[in-house]
């Protein structure tokens, strides 16, 4: 529940400041790709082992000064493919999962795709360093379409969320390159079983036009 509650605060959050600008900011726009993995710290569940790829395009909607900080609200579609695995076969035991057909333990112990499309809205706190360099943070949220039952978290409809931090680098007027360390979580606010979520730490990699 603290996570809906959290989803929630910064989508209204987004919004209102978004509302709240009474000049346009220039436009801009990014491509980005990124592999992450459940296998690492801060995670490394022995339960189960998830490595993902992704592309992912933003679109700039406002921008304005914060204190020292200028803040960039985005928009983002991204798409998503995982390699999953169970590892524990004891997970599925339990009687949460007694509804399941019985060959569900078969079907989750084996190395199976996953392809999700995700919508994010999302926010930048940008601190520079001079004019061609800063560091930032970075937080999204949002739904996503998952393919493919797991152990931990149901097929279809299901929300994607990311926090991290990173830093780019003006290299022309037109360009800044980006790296970026996310936290991803995904779960569907128990509107389904099973609701366990993923979680994967990886590196993202961008570039950024205006």
């Amino acid at each position: 529940m603290r996570i809906s509650y959290f989803r929630a605060l910064l989508i209204l959050s987004a919004f209102h400041i978004v509302a709240a600008q009474e000049e346009p900011s220039p436009p801009d726009w990014g491509i980005h790709i990124g592999y992450a993995s459940q296998q690492a710290f801060p995670f490394d569940n022995e339960d189960y082992t998830l490595t993902q790829h992704h592309i992912l395009g933003h679109l700039r909607l406002q921008q304005f000064q914060l204190g020292s900080f200028k803040v960039d609200i985005l928009s983002e579609l991204g798409y998503y493919f995982s390699k999953h695995q169970l590892l524990n076969k004891w997970f599925t035991t339990t009687s949460f999962f007694g509804d399941f057909p019985a060959d569900f333990q078969e079907y989750a112990m084996t190395e199976k795709n996953i392809h999700q499309l995700a919508a994010h809205l999302g926010m930048t706190f940008n601190w520079f360093l001079n004019p061609k360099i800063a560091v930032f943070g970075y937080g999204s949220i949002g739904p996503m379409w998952t393919s493919k039952l797991t152990e931990r978290l149901a097929a279809g409809f299901a929300f994607s969320d990311n926090i991290g931090l990173g830093f780019k680098i003006q290299y022309n007027e037109q360009l800044w390159i980006s790296s970026t360390l996310v936290l991803r979580h995904e779960s569907n606010a128990d509107l389904k079983f099973p609701n366990s979520g993923h979680n994967t730490i990886g590196l993202r990699l961008g570039l950024v036009f205006n």
